[in-house]
């Protein structure tokens, strides 16, 4: 089995394999030590390339591992043996002054000169291991919550049974009751935020006898909008807060409003700010049934805070959840997709194009003399042209493109059903997009600069047998951009 990277220039690879944020690596696993490191991975490990790699006796790889981690590690790694596997392994490290950081590492069974070897590459993940946990953490507060909120239910339902045991309306409040731990259990369950949404007014509404019930949340305006109503009606006939009472709980003034007839306002609160209110209404009968029981109102109000109290738990963990998978797909600086999604995207449109004998381009774009900005004008300048091109990128490609950040100054483009001529005529557009740009220079506020960028195009063809081709395809069209004189488009020969 040939090198990947065994048709693409050395000086390249190298600059690449240096020069990339994250941790690059060469291990072979049969003597534990590494072959290759980069500086970014030798920062990751707290030791220098010559402890690692250059000494006469370099330290073992496991050595570094954390002692609680090391079987998991030596068993994965064992496993991995056959050529073309790979994987993603996450485990702790201890640096030289005894800090431990967690590390996800991706990594590949490769073949070199008759040793087999695994090349991977390795970034800290610590902090959103620890943002994991305190979701792990705030999930685990939840469930107490819903064992709370049944174990409240439980006992206000005995209370009120007791109270009214002569009266023929106890069926109708045991309902109210019973809604509170099914309603929360179900909350637990659901993946979409809309889908909340709807079962807690159409839990309360059938299950519960309301006579009504409204989830209303703030859009990015501030303003209230009805999320879901039941029983369901348009939302252009409702006119709610005609007497004010959303205002007093809105400003917190109060944290429960109830009206003459008996309809129940409650804050939603997410993360100790009020984001939308929880409208629950009686029926006529048993509100003036409940008039004349003050330990039944008390109930009702507890039921209906405990609920909307709830539902912000519920939608706090998920914009968390949904901030944890952003994070671990989306390059920060640029506001593009990361390499990872791009291995993952690459792979999934490579095949689906085969599969269906369907059309792929890929652009790679390299931008010009990235260093010589980096020397002239710092790297907090570089990383303003970086965020600029990024946000160029965002907005020149279609919703089913993929684009990404492949690491350092350079930046891929997936682009399903799309020919040579057409991708070579959109990596000309974009090339003269970035030509045109006008990035202002930091501290001078009265001073700008201009770039430009070179972008190998390579596209699916009979002979193409891998993504990975189609890579290598692309970035020897850059290389060819590159060495020609730069900002240009080069279409890679079929």
């Amino acid at each position: 089995m040939q090198e990947p990277t065994a048709t693409a220039p050395q000086n390249v690879l190298q600059v690449h394999f240096d020069s990339t944020v994250d941790g690059q690596y060469v291990l072979d696993p049969e003597t534990d030590v590494f072959i290759k490191v980069n500086q970014a991975f030798c920062d990751l490990l707290g030791y220098t390339a010559e402890q690692l790699v250059e000494a006469r006796a370099p330290i073992s790889t496991m050595s570094v591992v954390h002692p609680d981690d090391r079987e998991d590690v030596l068993k994965r790694r064992n496993a991995a043996s056959g050529l073309g596997e790979h994987g993603t392994l996450r485990f702790r490290v201890v640096k030289p002054d005894s800090t431990v950081r967690y590390l996800e590492i991706t990594y590949s069974v490769i073949s070199f000169m008759g040793r087999r070897l695994h090349m991977g590459s390795a970034r800290d993940v610590s902090e959103q291991v620890k943002l994991e946990n305190k979701l792990r953490n705030e999930s685990e507060f939840n469930r107490e919550l819903s064992l709370a909120a049944q174990r409240s239910a439980k006992e206000a339902e005995r209370q009120k049974i007791e109270a009214l045991m002569a009266n023929t309306r106890v069926g109708a409040l045991a309902e109210v009751l019973r809604a509170v731990p099914v309603l929360t259990k179900r909350l637990l369950e659901i993946e979409k935020i809309d889908d909340i949404f709807k079962e807690t007014t159409v839990t309360l509404y059938n299950e519960a006898g309301c006579s009504h019930c409204y989830v209303l949340m703030k859009n990015n305006e501030g303003d209230l909008q009805i999320k879901y109503s039941s029983p369901y009606r348009a939302t252009d006939k409702l006119t709610p807060d005609s007497n004010g009472m959303y205002q007093t709980v809105l400003r917190a003034i109060q944290n429960l409003a109830i009206d003459e007839s008996g309809t129940h306002v409650a804050p939603i609160r997410v993360a100790g700010e009020i984001r939308g209110l929880l409208e629950v209404g009686m029926p006529k009968n048993l509100q003036r049934f409940y008039t004349t029981q003050p330990q039944i109102q008390q109930s009702l109000r507890d039921l209906v805070v405990t609920i909307a109290d709830f539902l912000g738990l519920v939608i706090s963990d998920h914009e968390n959840l949904q901030r944890i998978t952003l994070q671990s797909r989306q390059d920060k600086l640029t506001g593009l997709a990361n390499r990872r999604v791009f291995e993952e995207q690459i792979t999934t449109e490579f095949r689906r194009a085969v599969r269906y004998e369907r059309d792929l381009a890929l652009l790679m774009l390299d931008i010009d003399h990235f260093k010589k900005v980096n020397d002239t004008y710092g790297h907090q300048q570089g990383d303003r042209v970086l965020a600029a091109i990024g946000g160029l990128l965002k907005h020149s490609f279609r919703d089913l493109d993929t684009v990404c950040r492949y690491g350092g100054e350079e930046m891929c483009a997936i682009l399903p059903e799309t020919v040579g001529e057409a991708a070579r005529a959109k990596a000309e557009y974009v090339r003269r997009k970035v030509e045109e740009l006008v990035i202002p220079i930091m501290d001078k506020p009265d001073e700008t600069m201009k770039v430009t960028a070179s972008i190998g195009v390579a596209c699916l063809t009979r002979n193409t047998s891998s993504e990975e081709q189609l890579l290598r395809e692309a970035d020897r069209a850059l290389y060819e951009c590159k060495t020609g004189g730069r900002n240009r488009v080069i279409l890679a020969k079929a």
